[in-house]
């Protein structure tokens, strides 16, 4: 018993990790054109997706 808690926290950091990872595309890309993008993306369905319903 005490060796599968183990390997469950070891695989929950592992899973844990990416959540909290600094994306490499930070403090590169100019913030223009993230200002771009939510131009473009504003009139579409992608403006209204909400991930608050996924998996039910």
């Amino acid at each position: 018993m005490k060796k599968v808690l183990q390997v469950a926290v070891f695989a929950s950091l592992l899973t844990s990790y990416s959540a909290f990872a600094h994306h490499m595309a930070v403090d590169y890309v100019d913030p223009t054109t993230y200002e771009m993008i939510d131009d473009n993306v504003a009139d579409t369905p992608h403006a209204d997706l909400d991930f608050s319903t996924i998996g039910m």
